[in-house]
């Protein structure tokens, strides 16, 4: 019976702490706060990056542990940088730690770089001299590359599938179609038809490792199931009826929550749209009007990582990065520091860091005021629970 009596008491206190800790937590104030540090994101005083070539950089990436940044450039050349090794309050030159100088004679633009999943041994690379190459980090060498009759505008290496990562290259190409290329078999195993304009860019869905969104100057966002035969099982209509035009003009971007549940877009129609992928709807979040460039190129735009749910849009718009807050569609600054046009931009998975690059030949790097370990401690209270198991009752 004493057992019993304890065990009661130890249950109603549980309930009474788990109903303090709900009364406590207030999202909307771990949202501010995150958006705090997010918004308090500047062009670093503290660290730069070198870039050795005189060429504009046209593709960025992070690998997953935030150690490595992976860029292009306009003739072919690649570059790999440290960014782990920074001290806070202190003044860092991130040099190169190697430089991959272009074999071919022809100088073709590198459009689009990536990091292989699980470790940084491996990248690949797509350029407009029509080829994918896939690279031994280590040897700083190619051990495979796929040929194309167009130029390569975009790559996505798929997400893991059932534990394991999966080996489908993912490319966007001028004529029109995707290619879908195995990097085990060494061959192209699927071409996926649908647009009737180049296609700008591809991306593996967050959520469904078989799902696969492509954007196209046809104005259409399409999205796939690569297992079916007949693969286009959505086209997103920004009226949501039966019209299968996201954007007039062509579509420049596509970027998606870290959950996957949200995409965002831009297009030449200088408007920006936030899609459900659950219903594949329009949300009709309004960003305002003429809140994009109006290129029609293919641009790397990205949304924060660890920050406020679900994220701060980035999106290049001419010299400058526009902020948007993805819920509201609110413009909330603008970042300027570059003289020439913004190509890519790419937010480090680690820290609350972003790296942007442009025609004017620099790497620039944007992070909060300040040492990172305060600004994570403080975001890390925001969540501690104040309500100890065992405090008695007053």
């Amino acid at each position: 019976l004493m057992i019993i009596n304890q065990w009661k008491q130890w249950y109603q206190r549980r309930v009474r702490v788990s109903r303090r800790r709900q009364l406590s937590f207030d999202p909307g104030y771990v949202h501010t706060l995150r958006s705090n540090f997010t918004l308090g994101i500047n062009i670093s005083k503290g660290t730069t990056v070198k870039v050795d070539s005189k060429y504009a950089t046209t593709a960025l990436d992070i690998d997953s542990e935030g150690q490595y940044l992976l860029s292009g450039d306009s003739v072919g050349a690649l570059s790999i940088h440290q960014i782990d090794r920074t001290v806070d309050n202190a003044v860092n030159e991130i040099k190169s730690q190697c430089n991959i100088s272009s074999a071919s004679s022809t100088k073709n633009s590198v459009t689009s770089v990536q990091w292989y999943p699980e470790d940084t041994g491996m990248f690949i690379t797509g350029s407009s001299g029509k080829n994918v190459k896939v690279w031994d980090t280590n040897a700083l060498m190619v051990v495979d590359s796929f040929k194309f009759a167009g130029h390569v505008y975009d790559i996505d290496l798929s997400r893991r599938r059932n534990g394991k990562t999966s080996h489908l290259i993912a490319v966007a190409l001028s004529t029109s179609q995707i290619k879908l290329c195995d990097m085990r078999s060494g061959s192209q195993s699927h071409t996926l038809q649908g647009h009737t304009e180049p296609v700008n860019s591809v991306l593996w869905s967050n959520r469904n490792s078989y799902a696969l969104m492509s954007a196209g100057r046809d104005g259409k966002i399409v999205v796939w199931d690569v297992r079916r035969s007949n693969a286009a099982v959505l086209y997103l209509d920004r009226s949501n009826s039966l019209s299968q035009v996201a954007h007039s003009g062509s579509v420049t971007s596509i970027s998606q929550t870290e959950g996957g549940l949200f995409l965002l877009s831009s297009g030449q129609d200088r408007q920006i749209r936030l899609w459900d992928l659950n219903s594949g709807t329009n949300t009709l979040i309004n960003f305002g009007a003429n809140a994009a460039t109006s290129d029609k190129k293919h641009i790397n735009a990205c949304i924060s990582k660890n920050s406020c749910y679900p994220g701060l849009l980035y999106l290049p718009n001419g010299s400058n990065i526009s902020v948007y807050d993805i819920l509201s569609g609110n413009h909330l600054t603008d970042y300027s520091g570059h003289f020439g046009r913004v190509n890519a931009v790419c937010y480090n998975p680690v820290r609350p860091q972003l790296f942007s690059c442009s025609s004017d030949c620099t790497v620039l790097v944007w992070e909060p005021e300040g040492d990172s370990e305060h600004i994570h401690s403080e975001e890390n209270n925001a969540f501690k629970d104040s309500w100890s198991d065992s405090d008695g009752e007053s």
